[in-house]
């Protein structure tokens, strides 16, 4: 009962958010994505022989949704599943934390919902990216692999890190701020040389451009994606648990003994 609850309150969670990371995306992030694919494909049309050879790089038999109406539902539809994901684990998070010690009576609300959804936001997307920002086409990165371990290794030292400062109540919560920091001691992995050092110096310093722009707007699309989350997340929450208690307190009141009058 309670793991379908979550589900569906999840589903309509990733929804509710994933259209509207598309809205912003179609607003913000999208136009500066389609700059930069103008520049990758002058690059091929160009050099076809040595057109971009790093991970963006597309063969021509791989398919890919026309621009438009096509490219936008096949977004938007991502979008929704990667927030539903997110939804899941975020509220599975939220039910789970009443069972820390002394957290057994929390409550939730829009509020509360929202603080978790900035936590959710700092876990999945800022920690990552202050190390590794997002990439447009044409940068040259380090191999996939290695940033798909760091991002993870990023995520869980900062969940566990902003969970134990959240929830520890020992002298120990004093160590979980190490653990936030510990990925960017690490480092995540990087390219030797310029972003765009393949690019003719004109052509780079352009796409400078567009990558700090994209990081920008990455950010803001992320930050309305999870304050929906965390919005909807808290509101969900919070009935769950009302209606747990609720079948709790009628099955208290079935089993509990009628008390009959004494008769002399």
């Amino acid at each position: 009962m309670l793991f379908r609850q979550i589900v569906f309150y999840a589903l309509l969670a990733g929804v509710l958010s994933g259209l509207a990371l598309t809205v912003v995306q179609r607003w913000q992030v999208v136009p500066i994505n389609l700059g930069a694919e103008e520049f990758e494909n002058q690059s091929a049309q160009m050099v076809p022989s040595m057109a971009a050879p790093d991970h963006h790089a597309h063969s021509a038999d791989e398919w890919a949704p026309d621009d438009g109406l096509e490219r936008t539902l096949f977004t938007m539809l991502a979008n929704i599943l990667t927030a539903m994901g997110f939804s899941l684990v975020l509220m599975s998070a939220m039910v789970a934390s009443r069972s820390i010690p002394g957290n057994e009576n929390a409550r939730f609300g829009w509020k509360w919902g929202l603080l978790w959804g900035i936590a959710g936001y700092a876990v999945f997307w800022l920690a990552p990216a202050i190390g590794m920002p997002p990439e447009i086409p044409l940068q040259t990165t380090a191999p996939l692999e290695l940033r798909q371990i760091w991002w993870v290794f990023a995520v869980i030292c900062t969940a566990a890190g902003l969970g134990g400062l959240a929830f520890l109540k020992s002298p120990l919560r004093w160590i979980a701020p190490v653990l936030l920091i510990i990925p960017h001691i690490v480092g995540a992995p990087h390219p030797e040389g310029h972003m765009f050092g393949d690019q003719p110096p004109a052509v780079a310093a352009q796409l400078e451009e567009l990558a700090q722009q994209f990081i920008g707007a990455t950010a803001i699309a992320n930050a309305v994606l999870w304050v929906v989350i965390g919005l909807v997340a808290g509101w969900a929450v919070q009935r769950i648990i009302a209606s747990r208690i609720a079948v709790a307190d009628a099955a208290t009141e079935s089993v509990a003994p009628s008390v009959k009058p004494h008769v002399d």
